[in-house]
């Protein structure tokens, strides 16, 4: 049994060790051992194979040979006996077949097929044919034959047909064993088998002994490889008395270590040689980094000290300049006051872009991201350049797209300083044609908007090759544009460097037949402005009073329900006449809508009639008006102004868009800018007989200032504003007149002898710690410092704002009015020529402060009288305000909110029909007062207002007494 399993075994082996997923991973002794084996063991299995089946074949043919000759005898002798129907002698000649061990047995079958005679070996039981053969025919016995000669049956049967003459007699079957043949074949294979497994060990030996042979003169070259890696000796060397290719090999090894040794050699030397370069190289650049850094920080410091040298002169040449152009000059000294004027705002950009770039330059310039309104913050650029595209006889356009978001977030004054470049050159460098500003949304996701503003002029146009130099500092577009335009070159290389801090691109092209096309993109933030999420912006909004006007219910409802989320009072009209009707019931109630928001498709009339309407209506015009419409129908922006609508929105709108469009303060109710005028003078009756006409309440200033000129200019602009100003030379003075006295503000200059700003700063906060009182008193910082920090330095000290030198009257009013109420003053232009009223009257109006349109529009109520009406109506309000005022007095010394509430919208209703637009914002301070049930600071508001009513009546008795 051994002997016949050793060729499978072996094939077995073979092949597990062919298919061995390890053997890419052995070592060369064993994979050489592996192929030896392989190739010997599949010759020898070949060769087992081609025996065994040879063998099965020639003793298959042999057995085949001799029972067909012995079937053949038995045969031809049967004839006889089956001619005659001898059945003994069948029987008899059957019966000698017993002398043949391998025949099991034998039937003699009938030309019928009936068994005529049969013989069964006595070894053989069980093998009797069968009663009838149902195979007769020559091809029926070939099949026969063919189907019992089967290669792996144990039996052979064959039969064959008896003869007699020429005719089939009958058919012979015999039957012989071929068990005794199998156990003959088992026997010889079995041989071949086991020479075979000899063979296969014999080769094994012989494999090893010759592999090892190859394979150690390998091992020995992988482990001095070894060895010189961890040990980096090049020295080592294998040793070896061959003269065949593993000789070779290794003689190459050896040279090959030769030859890294004496490389290494070298490369030690020159490694030494260049450590020590490095080293002295190394010494060499850290001076020069430390000379950089010291040369680094003394351009800080001397940019700084030139800013606060420059500034502060520059402070003094712009305030007195436009100090003296507010007193009378001749035509001529105007004239040089104005270029005077102007020169020193030219000096004072070309500093503020060398600041920038300086910032920039040491990566000092920074980005914010607050919320902003993005259309207001358009609408303000166009009004501020609109002018000087006048003044050059240029249209200036603003094509903003709809679409557009009107709540952003980002840096709106770096947004500003990129628009006012590129318009500012457009202007420059435009003679004649016009000037198109353009923004579009280039990209828009759930998270960000990518902007694309584009400002396109009939300008000179930029030439192709200084293009590629336009954004450099320091560069224009050819050395004939600065000697003819003038300008430093760094407005673009500022902006360049803004917009890619702000995540955008700038670039220019040629224009469509002349000028160019400035570009740039910015990306602004859109999660930042989302309304529906907390934030600390949603109390704007609260207790503001919405009119939605829709007449699809299903909008209107949903609309009212986002409004209500935001803690918006809103009521809904149906259509335009519910409307109209319920704007003039909740104005004439003293309870008037703060906003409405319009659908552009109304049955009965249209979104842009309906706004034209309300806005021609004294009681409603006071509300602000957003237009909701879709794109086919969205409204230009001519339209819009005409019909008095603040906003248009593309439906769906966004929620962050109409946050920001209903928390705007709406525009046209902040006091006018103060000018270097003295106050209207009061006359003698208005203070002995109005009421409130006794002296107005005195706010005083302190100014914190060394220098003498800065000293005038600061209080000139503080005594027109109404203000009164003590000085201070220093901050010790600063500090012993803060402790000494009672101010509403302080004007503080840093840099000053004694005790500097910062200090002094820190002193009051200090003691107002120690005496256990609120931070009440506000401290303003008034310094020529203008680079990066210094705003974070003086909010760091304690101060609550911050004001750069040199400022402008509006400026400063600006920044005094977030921390204290100013009286109301002058507001003519400087650059203006001054009125030519008569004298009575000059000394009057001292400002606009009556907004004629409002007069006109009463006037064209009327077509026959129009005049008499405004008389009549000024009249009445002339004769009814001291009354209102008296009661205010009453209400507020009383506590009465409500009564404050009511009495101060019938005044603000009053007061804008008229024009009187400032003290009808100062009354609806006073009417949120009253709402929200308190009195504190109405006391303030009160003498301003009845300050302002002397105006506005001084203003209107003029207009009377001019016309009459």
């Amino acid at each position: 049994m051994r002997s016949r399993w050793a060729p499978a075994r072996i094939a077995m082996l073979l092949l597990h060790i062919a298919s061995m997923p390890n053997l890419a991973r052995s070592s060369l002794n064993r994979k050489l051992t592996m192929m030896s084996l392989l190739s010997t063991g599949t010759a020898l299995l070949f060769v087992f194979v081609a025996f065994a089946v040879a063998s099965v074949f020639n003793h298959r043919e042999e057995a085949g040979t001799q029972l067909s000759s012995l079937a053949g005898v038995v045969a031809v002798n049967s004839a006889d006996a089956l001619v005659f129907n001898d059945r003994s002698l069948a029987g008899t000649l059957l019966a000698a077949l017993k002398t043949k061990e391998d025949i099991s047995l034998a039937a003699l079958y009938d030309k019928r097929g009936r068994l005529f005679a049969s013989y069964n070996s006595p070894a053989h039981v069980g093998g009797k044919p069968q009663p009838m053969l149902e195979v007769s025919g020559a091809e029926e016995l070939a099949a026969a034959n063919l189907a019992g000669s089967r290669l792996w049956s144990p039996r052979m049967r064959l039969y064959l047909p008896v003869m007699g003459g020429q005719s089939q007699v009958g058919v012979l079957v015999i039957e012989a064993d071929l068990l005794p043949m199998w156990r003959d074949i088992r026997e010889s294979v079995g041989v071949a088998g086991a020479a075979m497994c000899v063979s296969l060990l014999v080769a094994m030996v012989l494999a090893r002994r010759f592999t090892h042979s190859i394979a150690d003169p390998v091992t020995k070259l992988i482990e001095a490889a070894r060895k010189v890696s961890e040990s980096q000796n090049y020295t080592l060397r294998v040793a070896h008395q061959r003269t065949d290719e593993l000789g070779m090999l290794i003689d190459s090894f050896n040279d090959m270590l030769a030859q890294i040794e004496g490389r290494g050699a070298a490369l030690t030397l020159h490694r030494d040689e260049l450590e020590r370069q490095v080293s002295v190289r190394t010494e060499q650049l850290e001076r020069a980094k430390n000379a950089a850094e010291a040369a680094s920080r003394a351009k800080s410091a001397f940019l700084a000290t030139m800013s606060h040298e420059i500034r502060t002169p520059m402070n003094g040449v712009l305030g007195m300049t436009e100090m003296l152009l507010g007193t009378s000059l001749s035509e001529t000294q105007r004239n040089y006051t104005r270029l005077a004027k102007r020169s020193g705002e030219h000096l004072l950009v070309i500093i503020n872009d060398i600041l920038d770039f300086s910032k920039i330059e040491a990566g000092k310039l920074t980005i914010e991201y607050i919320n902003f309104n993005l259309w207001d913050l358009l609408d303000d650029i166009h009004t501020v350049y609109t002018p000087q595209a006048q003044n050059k006889g240029i249209a200036l356009d603003f094509d903003i797209a709809n679409d557009i978001p009107v709540a952003i977030c980002g840096d709106p004054n770096r947004l500003r300083q990129i628009m006012a470049n590129l318009l500012g050159n457009a202007i420059k460098f435009t003679e004649q044609g016009r000037i198109e500003a353009r923004v579009r949304v280039a990209t828009e996701d759930s998270q960000a908007v990518m902007l694309r503003f584009e400002v396109i002029d009939t300008g000179i146009g930029i030439s192709r090759e200084a293009r590629s130099r336009l954004f450099e500092a320091f560069s224009q577009a050819d050395d004939s544009t600065t000697r003819k335009f003038g300008g430093t070159g760094l407005g673009l290389a500022i902006s360049k460097q803004l917009v890619e801090l702000m995540g955008g691109a700038i670039g220019v092209d040629n224009g469509a037949r002349q000028g160019s096309v400035f570009w740039f993109t910015v990306s602004f933030d859109k999660r930042r402005v989302d309304p529906d999420a907390p934030s600390e912006q949603l109390h704007t909004l609260e207790g503001i009073r919405v009119l939605v006007v829709d007449e699809n219910e299903t909008s209107r409802v949903g609309l009212e329900r986002h409004l209500a989320a935001w803690n918006v009072a809103c009521e809904g009209a149906v259509s335009a006449l519910d409307a109209v009707t319920r704007l003039r019931s909740a104005a004439g109630a003293g309870r008037p809508f703060d906003a409405a928001v319009i659908d552009m498709e109304l049955t009965q009339s249209s979104g842009l009639l309906l706004a034209t309407t309300i806005k021609a209506d004294p009681l409603t015009r006071p509300t602000r008006l957003i237009l909701l419409s879709p794109e086919r129908l969205a409204a230009d922006p001519v339209q819009r102004r005409e019909a008095g609508v603040a906003y248009q929105l593309i439906e769906p709108a966004r929620a962050a868009d109409l946050f920001a469009c209903l928390g705007t303060r709406p525009r046209g109710v902040t006091a006018p800018a103060a000018q270097f005028l003295p106050p209207p003078a009061q006359d003698g009756n208005a203070r002995s007989g109005q009421p409130g006409a006794g002296k107005p309440r005195v706010r005083r200033v302190l100014l914190a200032e060394d220098n003498p000129v800065n000293v005038e200019v600061a209080k000139a602009m503080l005594e027109s504003l109404g203000l009164q100003a003590h000085v201070a030379q220093n901050g010790f003075e600063a500090l012993e007149a803060v402790r000494s006295n009672n101010f509403e503000a302080v004007l503080m200059d840093c840099q000053m002898p004694v005790m500097d700003g910062f200090a002094a700063t820190a002193a009051i906060r200090h003691e107002e710690t120690e005496a256990g009182r609120a931070r009440t008193l506000p401290v303003i910082a008034i310094t020529a410092n203008a680079l990066q920090g210094d705003r974070e330095a003086c909010l760091a000290a304690g101060m609550d704002d911050y004001l750069s030198k040199p400022f402008t009257q509006a400026e400063l009013a600006a920044v005094v009015g977030r921390w204290m109420a100013l009286p109301l003053s002058a507001s003519v232009h400087h650059d203006e020529a001054p009125p030519t009223l008569p004298a009575e009257t000059r000394e009057v109006i001292q400002r606009d402060v009556i907004n004629a349109g409002a007069l006109e529009k009463i006037r064209a109520l009327s077509q026959l009288g129009g005049d008499a009406l405004v008389q009549k109506v000024i009249a009445a309000y002339v004769g009814d305000t001291p009354r209102q005022l008296q009661a205010l007095h009453r209400a507020v010394d009383g506590q009465d909110a409500d009564t404050v509430r009511r009495v101060a919208h019938s005044l603000k209703s009053a007061s804008a029909n008229v024009g009187a637009d400032t003290l009808a914002r100062l009354c609806k301070d006073l009417e949120h007062l009253g709402r929200s049930a308190s009195v504190i600071g109405a006391a303030d508001l009160l003498s301003d207002m009845e300050q302002e009513f002397q105006a506005v009546q001084h203003s209107l008795n003029a207009m009377l007494e001019k016309e009459t």
